[in-house]
């Protein structure tokens, strides 16, 4: 049996009680519930089962479903869901394809499922580029480049850059200005490289882990066009042989320090990169879906449900894996919409899907979707956010463990004290110890994008953890009972705000104390 169903068997006992047994005893229980079947809904304790009309959809909702979506999400392929990477596009696939499963309508452009944000990339044409080291060419698939702008060539003298250690800072005084700088480090700060590129060489050369990577640039809806920049280039681990054999003559070749530090050798060769660049279009789609209320008189209204699927993707040759930011709330939305195609009982009114992109870049993504809305603003009921809700908040002075029912609940206070009320109505049959500390976030997440358009909305936010933005931030110690019951908590509020209609904007407000 494997380790993460042990775990979630015992989180289920703790949640009921079994906080103190003997071994042999634990070990006992532990064994007959093994042998069983998980139940299909473990909600924290203190809860009263959901009504019978949207029970079998919220039975669908299940621990073990949730770790299923969120490997997938953060799975080799998906690649950290960096906004314009690839990654983000199969990630963006995936769940148009759930949506299609589940009954989701297409409503994004030209009938599919996707509203594409206006985004244009830069890359280099590694088949039409080249790099020249000595009498070596090299070019196609032996070349990838991380920092592609304009067409530009470059060339100088080369150099060798070696360093080691986490605390080692580029030594400003080394002279590689105007020098095609061959990098080869190890264990390095991520601004390492930052720090040698602000020494204005012609360009740096680093070998690959494997193949060579050769990532677009991506710009901003309104941006210019990007002139010539520093060209950081990767050569293909396959080509290794050759770069090292064109450094045969420095000592160690492409061998890093052992010890930390750095040093800077000079050689006789010569230096040219010569990049040609594309720019064209980029997709970064929000995915959206269409779900149809079951009442003809009020289907035209309508209740948003969304979680922003973009993380940091690939960055300086690093993968940042996003699984509590925000692959546990994208997975916590899929579940609901299959909550919602398996229950007999649907919804009165109708249910708007996003999966928003460029969340991380400032909520991109929500914000062209409300300035460009597919279905009429001012017939959404309400909008329910949900953020970073995969892991148990860990901070200065507070550990996981306290945390394991705990979550945040946001801006229900702002706008409407009637959706304040049905999230707590919910959470009778669920059992989250709502906390309201975190409004600071408040205009941090996709929900304020509708927010500011005077749109009732609930943000449920899982409170920050040491793995935020870290490369850290994959399945380990991931809290399935968490997403499965944020999951739950919004799969019965969407009934009762469905069944509500419009909020009236009667909230007081809560200041926020920070961005």
């Amino acid at each position: 049996m494997t380790v993460l169903r042990r775990s979630i068997v015992l989180s289920f006992l703790a949640r009921h009680g079994v906080r103190s047994l003997r071994r042999g005893v634990l070990a006992g229980a532990v064994g007959m519930l093994l042998a069983a079947p998980l139940p299909l809904a473990a909600q924290y304790a203190g809860t009263t089962p959901p009504p019978d009309d949207v029970r079998v959809g919220f039975d669908t909702i299940t621990e073990d479903r949730s770790m299923e979506i969120l490997s997938t999400l953060v799975s080799q392929g998906f690649d950290g869901r960096g906004t314009g990477q690839e990654g983000h596009v199969r990630a963006a696939h995936y769940v148009a394809g759930k949506l299609a499963e589940y009954g989701f309508r297409p409503i994004g452009d030209n009938g599919t499922y996707f509203q594409n944000l206006d985004f244009r990339q830069v890359v280099a044409d590694v088949d039409a580029s080249s790099v020249t080291i000595g009498d070596v060419v090299f070019r196609g698939a032996a070349i990838g480049f991380s920092r592609a702008g304009a067409s530009q060539r470059t060339e100088g003298p080369v150099v060798v850059l070696k360093a080691t250690g986490a605390e080692t800072r580029f030594d400003r005084n080394s002279d590689v200005a105007g020098k095609v700088v061959v990098l080869v480090g190890r264990d390095l700060p991520r601004n390492f490289e930052l720090q040698v590129l602000a020494a204005e060489p012609a360009a740096v050369i680093k070998l690959a882990d494997g193949p060579a990577i050769n990532q677009p640039t991506l710009l901003r809806p309104g941006q210019p066009a990007i002139g010539p920049q520093r060209s950081v280039v990767e050569i293909s681990q396959a080509n290794a042989s050759d770069l090292a054999s064109l450094l045969g003559g420095i000592e160690g070749g492409l061998e890093p320090l052992a010890a930390p530090g750095q040093t800077l050798v000079g050689t006789t060769l010569a230096g040219v990169v010569d990049v040609k660049s594309i720019e064209s279009s980029a997709m970064v789609p929000n995915v959206v879906g269409w779900f149809p209320g079951s009442d003809p008189t009020v289907a035209h209204e309508y209740v948003a449900v969304g979680a922003h699927l973009d993380h940091l993707g690939v960055q300086g040759g690093e993968l940042f894996p996003g699984a509590d930011d925000n692959g546990s709330g994208s997975t916590a939305i899929l579940q609901i919409a299959e909550a919602l195609h398996r229950n007999p009982v649907k919804p009165r009114r109708s249910v708007l899907y996003i999966a928003f992109a460029a969340e991380e870049m400032g909520l991109l993504g929500s914000k062209h979707y409300v300035d460009h809305p597919l279905v009429p603003l001012e017939n959404c009921v309400c909008m329910l956010n949900i953020d970073m809700i995969g892991r148990n908040e860990e901070q200065e002075g507070e550990t996981a463990a306290e945390n394991e029912d705990s979550i945040h609940l946001v801006g229900t206070k702002q706008l409407s004290t009637s959706l304040h009320k049905d999230v707590l109505a919910a959470n009778e049959h669920v059992g989250f110890r709502f906390e309201y500390d975190e409004e600071r976030v408040y205009r941090r997440s996709d929900h304020y994008s509708f927010a500011a358009k005077g749109i009732p909305s609930s943000f449920l936010f899982g409170g920050f953890n040491p793995h935020y933005h870290q490369v850290s931030d994959g399945m380990d110690g991931i809290n399935p009972s968490k997403i499965a019951n944020c999951a739950r908590l919004y799969y019965l509020t969407l009934f009762r705000a469905a069944e509500h209609g419009k909020y009236e904007l009667d909230a007081e407000g809560v200041e926020p104390s920070g961005e």
